[in-house]
């Protein structure tokens, strides 16, 4: 943390993952020394689905998993791990992870306990327009009702690091997202997301820097995804 600090990041992304055997304390214990060594920098830290990992570790609720994960020194969670915000289509991709009611509660609980959150949406795989256009309005409806939402990311299935894709367990997936559909999902998120969320980010290690800068013509703000 202190090296990304002197090289100049102004936040820290964490997403721990769910580790076996997990210390019930691990993600608040991280928070709190990432901030300890950093006091002013951003902390972004930890998705729904670690939210409820870590609440059903240290047998916490929900809000209080996020109160804690506050006081430890977080600043705003990642909206990671919403995929495609419909259970038919992430049973399919994502097995038995979290339902799409389970990501939109510990969301909105986070909006409301003072966490805003980034939003995502994982397209190009097996999705339909209409599944698309559903996930975009239900983020619109949790802004409308929150005002938590900071940016809105769409981020397209990179197959080649998909074992499901490569393993071929799903005939019907596809290798990803068309460029067009890519110009598309962006300029659509922009007209629905429209005086909700305002700021759409394109994650340019994904699409190429090339095809993020079209896509500041197709209703794109923002680039994101500069990693160090």
């Amino acid at each position: 943390a202190k090296e990304a600090k002197d090289l100049g990041a102004t936040e820290i992304c964490i997403q721990a993952g769910l580790p076996p055997n997990m210390p019930k304390d691990l993600y608040t214990e991280v928070a709190a020394a990432v901030k300890e060594a950093v006091p002013g920098i951003h902390l972004h830290a930890f998705s729904p689905e670690e939210v409820i990992y870590g609440a059903k570790r240290s047998k916490r609720t929900i809000k209080e998993m996020l109160l804690a994960m506050k006081e430890a020194g977080v600043d705003s969670i990642p909206g990671t791990s919403a995929e495609i915000l419909d259970d038919d289509v992430r049973k399919a991709i994502a097995g038995q992870r979290l339902s799409a009611k389970q990501w939109q509660d510990v969301i909105t609980t986070a909006h409301q306990v003072g966490l805003p959150s980034s939003s995502t949406m994982m397209y190009g795989h097996i999705e339909t327009p209409e599944h698309i256009a559903s996930h975009l309005l239900t983020l619109r409806s949790i802004q409308e009702k929150t005002g938590g939402f900071s940016e809105f990311v769409p981020l397209s299935f990179v197959a080649r690091d998909a074992p499901m894709f490569r393993e071929k367990k799903i005939p019907s997936m596809r290798a990803g997202p068309s460029g067009m559909e890519v110009m598309i999902t962006h300029a659509v998120s922009r007209i629905a997301l429209a005086g909700s969320i305002n700021n759409l980010q394109v994650s340019w290690p994904k699409e190429g820097m090339r095809m993020a800068q079209v896509l500041l013509g197709a209703g794109v703000n923002d680039l994101g995804g500069t990693l160090m």
